[in-house]
């Protein structure tokens, strides 16, 4: 479709910045916008669907260009209603105007072209991607980040507006469980009076009630305080926990520990703030896969090592089997358990705490090292190598795997890009791509997350 814009003398003009133009939308990319071009440039329209015939007002000064939606002149078959009142302005559900087997396809794409690109493969010698639907599409976050701001004694709560900083107030988000949804619409009148603004996550704690957390730049007033103590006091929230800007320590109240069910049925524990995945049901399909392509086909038991291990989502399965005995097991003993040894190395002193009370909990055995999972060596006996690092990857760890004698790694990406990036640098150890996968843990969005296994073709070059 030629761009609509002033006539020129020159038959490949334009359209200048702040000119409007008519395009229509071939795919959507990683960020969420959809991609379009005009005479060959391409053109990023946030808010569009693939199909779309769209006009836009044309910034070219950005790379690659952008275009601000005016109106959809033909919406395609894959652009939907969104059920919210708020998915134009809050920011938060960026493809909820998707059709869900559209999302689910762009999310394949995007993944399959990140790692061709990064790793110079082409797309045809991948292995084909297997996509796991998320089980609900609309009321399936067991958590969530918020933001509130402060203005004029009340205080908005919501997320914030695509590109701005600005707080989107929201009283009721149609993605979070029943658990924590009212609290969209609650926190302002706690939080009422105070001055400043700040982030508050909200998750599931014990008994399934909700645990706020507030990191607070500014001051919150003796009145939310009492709020807080009162809430838990009564049992209406399990916990929460209060981090003022420059203070030395948190306010707790109650148990703000976050708690969710695990991928084995059992109840997993997370520090206050800490990561864990947006559904339980996500998270249990993520753990499964990434145990099940852990599985090594060996005559003899494997030792496998955990990076980025967190809480131990991915730790109360991969550590089924590991011997009692921190120095590993006996041949015999090996045989008989499944594995060898089982080693997590994590940061985050209180995430270490609560992996080693999951596994407690389960009778699991393991070493656990606090330590910095993408500088630590790895061990020199780790036959698989399992990590799940955070949205920035993990570039020291995927230079020590290419070049230990691990012969399977399971990467857990939230991030195509970075997942792409310590991908090319993996294979350069002699490794090859034998599974590639994605989950749908965020329905309505263009977030992906994905599971990839290599196995080692060739033992790396000295």
């Amino acid at each position: 479709m030629k761009a609509v814009h002033r006539r020129s003398s020159g038959p490949r003009a334009r359209p200048r910045a702040g000119e409007r133009a008519q395009l229509r939308i071939d795919a959507l990319a990683a960020g969420g916008a959809g991609v379009g071009r005009i005479a060959g440039e391409v053109v990023f329209v946030p808010a569009t669907a693939p199909g779309d015939l769209v006009e836009v007002e044309l910034d070219r000064s950005a790379r690659p260009a952008r275009g601000r939606l005016l109106r959809v002149v033909e919406p395609s078959a894959d652009r939907v209603a969104p059920p919210c009142r708020f998915a134009d302005t809050c920011g938060g559900c960026d493809w909820m105007h998707v059709r869900l087997e559209a999302q689910q396809a762009a999310h394949e794409q995007i993944l399959r072209q990140a790692i061709a690109r990064a790793t110079s493969l082409a797309e045809a010698d991948l292995p084909p991607i297997r996509v796991h639907p998320a089980p609900l599409s609309l009321g399936y976050r067991s958590r969530a980040r918020l933001f509130a701001r402060a203005e004029r004694g009340e205080v908005r709560v919501g997320y914030r507006a695509p590109r701005t900083h600005a707080v989107v107030a929201v009283d009721r988000c149609l993605v979070l469980g029943d658990a924590i949804a009212p609290l969209s619409g609650e926190l302002p009148g706690v939080l009422r009076g105070a001055v400043g603004e700040g982030d508050v996550l909200i998750s599931h704690g014990a008994s399934g009630r909700p645990v706020v957390e507030i990191q607070w730049r500014g001051q919150l007033p003796p009145a939310a305080w009492k709020l807080l103590d009162e809430r838990t006091a009564r049992g209406a929230w399990a916990g929460a926990r209060v981090t003022l800007d420059g203070a030395r320590e948190a306010a707790s109240f109650g148990d703000p520990r976050t708690t969710i069910l695990g991928a084995d049925g059992v109840p997993l524990l997370l520090p206050p703030g800490g990561f864990g995945q947006p559904s339980e049901e996500g998270a249990a399909v993520l753990a499964r896969r990434a145990a099940e392509l852990a599985h090594l086909d060996s005559t003899r038991p494997p030792h496998l090592v955990e990076l980025f291990a967190g809480s131990g989502t991915l730790s109360v399965l991969l550590a089924r089997g590991a011997p009692r005995s921190a120095a590993g097991a006996s041949p015999v003993e090996a045989a008989a358990s499944g594995l060898a040894s089982f080693t997590a190395v994590e940061l985050s002193p209180e995430a270490v705490a609560c992996l080693r009370q999951n596994l407690a909990a389960r009778g699991l055995a393991g070493k656990v090292i606090e330590a910095d999972a993408d500088q630590h060596p790895l061990p020199a006996r780790a036959d698989v190598v399992v990590l799940d690092p955070p949205r920035g990857g993990a570039p020291g760890a995927a230079r020590a795997i290419a070049a230990s004698g691990a012969r399977v790694v399971v990467y857990v990406s939230c991030d195509p890009a970075t997942l792409a990036r310590d991908l090319g640098v993996i294979l350069r150890g002699g490794f090859e791509i034998t599974d590639i996968e994605a989950v749908e843990l965020f329905p309505q969005t263009s977030h992906i997350e994905s599971v990839v296994r290599l196995s080692r073709a060739r033992r790396p070059s000295r």
